[in-house]
């Protein structure tokens, strides 16, 4: 008799079952052990010390340790059960699934299925994109469960998990620290949820600190948008119509889901009204400007009131635009990634071996997408003059401390506001 472990499916890309083959002369009992690996750290072969994981396996010591009790287990109950030589194949076979059926914990509702709950709940009250955000912190949270063996319980969620699923997210996912200061702000929000509802009393999830850092912004310059704006396009091609889209975001400063949504019932002379939502708040008035209304009336016998297309297929379109337009100042926008500076870089990852290759500069048109339309009337309303105030009333901002992480303003900017403030006085001459 041998007891080996194999992967079902050992040239996946991802995580695939082990599975505990019992072989008895020619005939074989295929036990499901309930784990999964990805077959980069499995040893086809255990190695000198009987070890199925490998050692570049966060985790691998217990990994290993839990295989080698169920295979020893799998061989204390096949030595009872042929102790006396009487017992068929078929009875082994029964005997072993059964015990293994036993072994299976009682089903409970646990932490995913709970957070599966929670955006069924608030489905009616958030935002799509507030919704995928929960989505996604499911999707997260399930593969690093499988990737590092780790039983997900609202009991389990404490300075180990985070110390773990921080690691997880940059190695596994390469998260920047912005995205997973989002991450675990999104897992905060709903570890509150559950524990005012009584499903957990843990509130270590209060702990969890990850640096939100000042991100880089690209927006286009007052040249830059002019020259897209005024772009000779084929009239009513796939470009002119995500062109004016995209226009008509820097020229009011909306979410691109917002102008997805607008509909002719709701442009009241040069006034949209529009219902957020993001905050669920009443009407919010966005005043049209000349060039907004021109965009709209390009368009007034459409059934549409803006040819808008989805977010995805935009980002590729506008990139090829501001390439064809010749916005290509040569761009740089450094992220941080754990101990690491990523400023337009290539990352590769072998087992713990981490090598970022810097690269030179990219092309601006690298960088540009719908939400660009919304940072581009931000910050060129701010540098034309309008107040921040006025200008989160427009963008719909409510917190100043979201508004700012739209705000960039040029040196040359900064140099006229200095200069404008600080102005000498035309009698008094400069002290040499």
């Amino acid at each position: 008799m041998t007891l080996n472990y194999y992967l079902d499916k050992p040239k996946a890309e991802g995580d695939t079952a082990i599975y505990l083959f019992l072989r008895t002369g020619k005939q074989t009992i295929k036990i499901k052990t309930g784990q999964y690996i990805n077959p980069k750290y499995w040893n086809t072969k255990p190695d000198k010390n009987g070890n199925h994981v490998k050692r570049n396996f966060t985790g691998c010591v217990e990994f290993n340790a839990w295989l080698d009790n169920r295979r020893s287990e799998m061989l204390k109950l096949y030595n009872r059960l042929t102790a006396d030589g009487n017992v068929s194949f078929e009875e082994l076979r029964e005997a072993v699934l059964s015990h293994h059926e036993e072994k299976e914990p009682e089903r409970v509702v646990g932490l995913l299925e709970h957070l599966l709950g929670f955006i069924a709940v608030r489905s009616t009250e958030l935002s799509k994109a507030t919704l995928a955000k929960y989505k996604i912190l499911h999707n997260h949270l399930d593969g690093f469960s499988r990737h590092l063996r780790f039983k997900l319980s609202f009991e389990a969620i404490d300075m180990r998990f985070f110390d773990l699923f921080r690691a997880y997210l940059i190695q596994e996912k390469k998260h920047t620290d912005n995205t997973l200061w989002k991450d675990f702000a999104t897992l905060k929000t709903f570890m509150a949820w559950a524990n005012d509802r009584g499903l957990h009393q843990n509130l270590t999830f209060r702990k969890f600190k990850v640096a939100q850092r000042e991100a880089e912004m690209v927006y286009l310059t007052e040249e830059e948008l002019m020259r897209l704006y005024n772009a000779e396009l084929p009239l009513g091609s796939k470009l002119d119509r995500v062109r004016d889209c995209f226009c008509f975001g820097c020229f009011t400063g909306q979410r691109y889901s917002d102008i997805a949504k607008l509909r002719r019932s709701d442009v009241k002379g040069n006034r949209w009204l529009l219902r957020d939502d993001k905050t669920d708040k009443a009407h919010h008035i966005v005043p049209l400007n000349g060039f907004a209304l021109a965009i709209l009336e390009k368009y007034e016998g459409d059934t549409k009131p803006l040819p808008v297309i989805s977010n995805q297929k935009s980002n590729e379109y506008i990139k090829d635009l501001c390439e064809m337009v010749g916005i290509d100042e040569p761009t740089t926008v450094t992220r941080k990634l754990g101990s690491d500076k990523l400023a337009n870089s290539k990352r590769t990852v072998e087992d713990k071996v981490v090598t970022v290759v810097e690269r030179e500069a990219l092309p601006k048109y690298e960088f540009i997408g719908t939400h660009t339309a919304r940072r581009t009337f931000i910050t060129l309303s701010l540098e034309k003059g309008m107040r921040p105030e006025v200008v989160m009333r427009i963008s719909g901002h409510t917190n100043y401390a979201t508004f700012k992480k739209y705000i960039k303003i040029s040196e040359k900017v900064t140099e006229n506001e200095m200069n404008d403030i600080w102005r000498l006085p035309a009698q008094m001459k400069v002290v040499s």
